[in-house]
């Protein structure tokens, strides 16, 4: 695998356009981008990340907030360093790295594929760090897994570019999308940018041309995401956009009584509004029939059962629910 980005796109005087997030920096030789990991040279892009995950660990694929996604099953979990958004890279664990050498870890793409499938893992999630930011390393970990017949899924901020989702949708199944608001005052205090919009066009070229599973989660800071209309507004995008039956995850994004509160009437404006699936933070949550209520997937002890389903439909009455079971998809043209 190179160590220059693969998108990057030349252009006058030495300097070229990374292309792999949203920002698209133009890089000069010696310029550093917004992710900080990647410099400008004459002859391309750098990327300091080369090669290098941050972390890795095998475990239940609810624990990325995918519960209606192959469902039972245990993944890899892997990521890298960097991300996409500046409150990120002020605040997450993986923004910078690690100057010690031996904290500096690398592993082949193909050997995580292979081990993946050696400590039979039913498939590989990118975990750590923003996809975007590893897309080189990402688009060849998919590849390989795919062809191992391992599903494969990424937890994101939702700062991937057109060009890069184009690339990974033929072989990316599920999306964990961190959606921190629906305004540009949340935006700003939770991401640091003011276009987030691309991150709503991100998910919707990945649901309906990709057809990726998609399932949201949303923070909730009071006093900055939790006004009843964004959230109401949060709410009629998912619907209208991806789906009645997509998951949304709402967790509280601090301590204290009222960001709790806050969190319960997040929950409710999106019962009230017609949204199926919403889970909390609390354990043990089983997934029910928005017809009948019978339990079809219970989650007892970090432990989850599908038993109340044949196939994707309730088996009391027959709702067929949003569950994405297979890792066969056709890509549509856009």
């Amino acid at each position: 695998m190179s160590s220059l980005a693969t998108l990057a796109q030349p252009l006058a005087e030495g300097t070229f356009q990374c292309l792999a997030c949203q920002w698209r920096c133009t890089l000069a030789p010696g310029a550093v981008g917004r992710c900080q990991m990647r410099v400008g040279r004459a002859d391309g892009i750098e990327l300091l990340n080369h090669g290098m995950i941050s972390g890795a660990a095998i475990g239940p694929i609810e624990d990325h907030r995918l519960w209606h996604f192959f469902p039972d099953t245990i993944a890899l979990a892997i990521g890298g360093w960097g991300y996409a958004l500046p409150v990120d890279q002020q605040r997450g664990q993986y923004g910078a790295l690690p100057t010690d050498p031996a904290k500096q870890r690398r592993l082949d793409p193909q050997r995580a594929a292979d081990f993946a499938l050696e400590r039979l893992c039913r498939g590989v999630v990118w975990a750590f760090g923003e996809p975007a930011v590893n897309f080189e390393y990402l688009l060849a970990l998919l590849q390989l897994s795919r062809a191992a017949s391992r599903y494969t899924a990424i937890v994101t901020s939702g700062m991937l570019s057109s060009e890069a989702l184009s690339e990974l949708g033929p072989y990316l199944n599920g999306i964990s999308l961190d959606l921190r608001g629906f305004s540009d005052y949340a935006y700003h205090r939770l991401g640091g940018i003011s276009d987030w919009r691309q991150i709503l066009r991100f998910a919707e070229e990945a649901k309906q041309r990709w057809q990726c599973h998609i399932e949201v989660t949303t923070r909730i800071h009071h006093g900055v995401n939790d006004h009843p209309d964004e959230l109401r507004e949060l709410v009629n995008w998912i619907k209208t956009t991806l789906g009645e039956g997509t998951p949304w995850h709402v967790l509280p994004g601090d301590a204290g009584s009222e960001t709790a509160a806050a969190t319960m009437r997040a929950r409710r404006i999106g019962h009230e509004s017609g949204l199926h699936f919403i889970y909390g933070a609390e354990p043990n949550q089983p997934t029910r029939c928005p017809v009948c209520q019978a339990t079809l997937i219970s989650r007892q002890h970090g432990v989850s059962r599908k038993v109340g389903l044949e196939g994707n439909r309730c088996t009391s009455c027959g709702y067929a629910v949003n569950l994405y079971l297979s890792i066969f998809k056709t890509p549509r043209a856009s």
